[in-house]
C-alpha cells in the first residue's frame, strides 16, 4: 500500500475503494462516499467508523478536520445572518474555542448564544439542498395569501407548493440563503408542518420577493 492509499470496504455495499480518491460527504461529522453505491459512512455502525477513524492515514484525517473547521466557521456565519450572534460574539468563540479545544456550536451554548435544539437543527440543515431553477416560476399568488404576504417577505422565501397528505401538512418553497432557513424553523406555528426546502439564485428570489406585497400572519389552514 503506497502512502497516499487507504483501502476500506463499504459498509453498505461491500465494495473496496480508496479512500483518497473519493470526497467526504457534506454532513457535519463528514465521512467519505462510496464510488460504488454512493453512500457515505454517516450511517454505519459506530465500530466501523471507530475503526476507520484509528486506521486512517494521518494525511485523512488531517483533511476532516479542515473540512469541519470549514464548517464551523460557516456555522458561525449562518448565526450571524439569522442574527443570534455578533460578529463579535463570534470572535470571542473562536477564542474560546483554542482554549476549550471543543466544537465551536459547543462553545456557543457554553456562551448562553443559542440552546443544543437550535445548534441540532442547525448542524441537520448544513446537508446539501435540491437548486430549483425559479427563472420561468410564477408565483401562486393565492397561495402567497395563504401563508401571508409580510411572512414571505419577512423570512425571504418563495412558497411553492402546500398540500395535505396522509393528515400531515407539506409546505414546499424556494430560498437563497440557508440562514433563512434557520430562521423559518425557529417560527412556534410551523411545528405541525413539514417544511421541504429548495435553494435558488438568491437575486431571482428577491425579484420575485419584489412582486409580494403587504399581508400579515401566517394562516396555513
Amino acid at each position: 500500500m503506497g502512502s497516499d492509499e487507504y483501502i476500506v470496504y463499504c459498509w453498505h455495499c461491500g465494495a473496496a475503494f480508496d479512500a483518497f480518491e473519493v470526497p467526504f460527504c457534506t454532513h457535519m461529522d463528514a465521512t467519505k462516499i462510496c464510488p460504488f453505491c454512493l453512500k457515505c459512512s454517516c450511517d454505519a455502525p459506530e465500530q466501523y467508523k471507530k475503526e476507520f477513524t484509528q486506521n486512517c492515514p494521518k494525511k485523512l484525517l488531517e483533511e476532516k478536520i479542515s473540512q469541519q473547521e470549514g464548517k464551523e466557521l460557516k456555522l458561525g456565519e449562518i448565526l450571524i445572518k439569522a442574527g443570534k450572534i455578533s460578529e463579535e460574539q463570534l470572535n470571542i468563540a473562536i477564542e474560546k474555542q483554542k482554549i476549550e479545544n471543543r466544537p465551536l456550536g459547543e462553545i456557543f451554548i457554553m456562551m448562553g448564544l443559542i440552546t443544543y435544539a437550535e445548534l441540532k437543527m442547525i448542524l441537520v440543515d448544513q446537508r446539501e439542498l435540491a437548486f430549483i431553477n425559479l427563472d420561468k416560476f410564477e408565483i401562486n399568488f393565492k397561495l402567497v395569501e395563504k401563508v401571508g404576504k409580510k411572512f414571505c417577505l419577512h423570512y425571504k422565501f418563495i412558497p411553492l407548493e402546500y398540500v395535505k397528505m396522509n393528515n400531515q401538512k407539506i409546505l414546499r418553497f424556494a430560498i437563497g440563503d440557508k440562514a433563512d432557513l434557520y430562521r423559518l424553523k425557529l417560527v412556534k406555528g410551523l411545528k405541525d408542518i413539514v417544511l421541504v426546502a429548495y435553494m435558488a439564485d438568491k437575486q431571482k428570489i428577491d425579484l420575485l420577493l419584489e412582486e409580494i406585497r403587504d399581508q400579515d400572519l401566517l394562516v396555513l389552514k
